[in-house]
């Protein structure tokens, strides 16, 4: 029982240890303004969107050459706030294969 403990106190020791001190707070504000900073900043430009199950959008932004990218998230009834950023961005294309490919 003791050898227990003592892993559940190592493990959750290094959970802590590894999870940063305080989280950023979201980047949020009317629609038109962040998508303007981004494209301003990183010419970052919509290429795909839809529609969550909450009715929010999504959409996703990137740069020239997908140098950098941006997922963005727009509240129903609120602002829109950037859920995801980074770097690298690549187009994947899908083969359909099988009998009605």
């Amino acid at each position: 029982m003791l050898r227990v403990g003592i892993l559940l106190a190592l493990l959750l020791g290094a959970v802590w240890l590894t999870t940063p001190a305080h989280a950023a707070p979201p980047v949020c504000g009317d629609r038109a303004t962040v998508l303007k900073s981004l494209s301003n900043k990183y010419a970052e430009q919509p290429v795909a969107a839809g529609v969550a199950s909450n009715g929010g959008g999504i959409e996703v932004l990137k740069g020239p050459d997908g140098k950098t990218w941006s997922i963005l998230f727009t509240y129903p009834d609120g602002p829109s706030c950037l859920i995801a950023t980074g770097e690298a961005w690549q187009e994947i294309a899908f083969a359909v294969s099988g009998p009605k490919a």
